[in-house]
């Protein structure tokens, strides 16, 4: 989460351990002020104290509610010159308090610390996976990230060869995340006899073992619908091809829809969560198609059977999660890789969130080069910005190339745009095979039957 905090914040010499609701209202102008986590402050300060071996009568210097995101709530805890934050799941959301969630997403940044050194994440102190602890919440304590997210402003005002120098360094750091991992298997990174314990974390830095390898994935971007998963799902590997990942992925969905609309009634209406209503026979021929279409898009491998896995950051943004020094020259840290997954290299061929703002299909959206004929007047600033953005993921791709030649090819790959467009849909809520009925039922079927008509020409 963005950094919003001086390090210099220090308490009145009163000070008295704050509670939640006094942090939120602190933080009243903020997001964070009404997103709850029903967590015991005074307990997550003794935990910090412990996991930095300070003597339980120390006072912290600061303590406030750093913000909060779909997921998770950040708290910035302060001792003098050590600062940490504590990141607490949300408590309106079952799914995100899944302990083989979160030892997942633990699992990761420990992977990173030893398989990605050269990428600055934040190292774990110590974490507790259940809510039953004094706390009364899973909590991760991690070391500040320093550094700061820009601001969205900070960005547009950016000269040229500022924003030019910042789209380098984003494509530098995005090879080194994206860059083959030892895997040869698609899902979410766990770490099979990790020790949690605040003894292990505190004093090691990170999960005693590093037997990393993959489970199946963890359903990304959880909503109330998720369910917490199986303890057995843990042990399980993760599938070794996409057609063998996205049936998974597929079933999962149907398991969801089935739940909701138990009947299997086709004439009953659907709501898509955007005003528009559907019938359930609709949901289950997007179902359908998504899933021929998943068969045709596995055949496509631009690495032919080949493992090529990588790591994928799912929300790689300087305005959010890549935070920057004050000069705006170097990447300090980069947060939130609660979603992260491996997978098929291609899959990974992304751009940075500020370079498709104007795009309709924003993990990979179309280059545009000219305001097409007959564009109305007031639409055709939104065309320029297009033909802006155009050229920055042109600057981000050649900066992908001269690092990674193979990697960069990905990103302009027919067969590769088709896998992410596919893949894309499959990892979002099964509302979004509706919003996108019409490329499922028509624009994507004819795109499948062009390019399996070239793959085997």
């Amino acid at each position: 989460m963005p950094n919003q905090y001086p390090l210099t914040k220090h308490m009145d010499p009163t000070y008295s351990t704050p509670t939640e609701d006094a942090l939120d209202a602190a933080a009243r102008n903020s997001v964070a002020s009404y997103k709850k986590c029903g967590v015991y402050v005074a307990q997550l300060i003794q935990a910090t104290r412990t996991a930095l071996r300070l003597h339980s009568s120390t006072k912290p210097s600061a303590v406030t509610v750093l913000g909060a995101g779909t997921f998770n709530k950040a708290f910035f805890i302060q001792f003098g010159s050590i600062a940490t934050v504590v990141r607490v799941p949300l408590d309106d959301l079952p799914a995100a308090r899944d302990p083989i969630r979160l030892k997942s997403q633990i699992a990761t940044l420990d992977f990173l610390k030893v398989h990605r050194s050269n990428v600055p994440v934040p190292r774990v102190l110590t974490a507790v996976l259940t809510g039953d602890n004094p706390a009364g919440a899973p909590y991760t304590i991690s070391e500040f990230s320093r550094g700061t997210p820009l601001r969205t402003q900070e960005w547009l005002d950016m000269t040229e060869a500022k924003r030019s120098s910042l789209i380098d360094l984003l494509a530098d750091y995005w090879v080194r995340i994206a860059a083959p991992t030892p895997f040869n298997t698609i899902g979410s990174i766990i770490c099979d006899s990790a020790d949690f314990s605040l003894q292990s974390w505190g004093s090691s830095g990170g999960g005693v073992s590093r037997d990393f390898r993959t489970m199946p994935m963890i359903l990304q971007f959880p909503t109330v619908e998720t369910e917490c998963l199986d303890p057995s799902m843990e042990h399980r590997a993760g599938p070794t091809n996409l057609a063998e990942h996205w049936r998974y992925l597929i079933d999962l969905r149907r398991r969801e829809i089935s739940r909701l609309y138990p009947d299997c009634d086709h004439s009953v209406i659907v709501k898509d969560g955007i005003r528009n209503n559907y019938t359930l026979g609709k949901l289950m021929q997007c179902v359908d198609a998504v899933q021929h279409l998943a068969d045709v898009a596995a055949s496509m491998d631009p690495f032919e059977g080949k493992p090529m896995m990588a790591l994928m950051h799912v929300d790689f943004a300087c305005w959010r999660n890549v935070l920057l020094s004050e000069d705006r020259e170097r990447i300090e840290g980069i947060v939130d890789w609660d979603d992260a997954v491996v997978v098929p290299r291609d899959l990974a061929a992304l751009y940075p969130l500020e370079l498709t703002l104007s795009a309709s299909c924003r993990y990979d959206p179309e280059d545009v080069y000219v305001v097409p004929p007959g564009t109305l007047y007031e639409d055709t600033g939104l065309w320029e910005t297009k033909i802006e953005e155009t050229r920055r993921r042109e600057r981000f791709r050649e900066a992908v190339r001269k690092v990674d030649p193979e990697f960069a090819a990905l990103y302009t790959d027919r067969r590769a745009r088709f896998r992410r467009h596919v893949n894309n849909l499959l990892i979002r809520t099964w509302r979004a095979l509706l919003w996108n009925e019409d490329w499922l039922l028509s624009t994507g079927l004819e795109e499948a039957r062009a390019l399996t008509s070239a793959w085997r020409a």
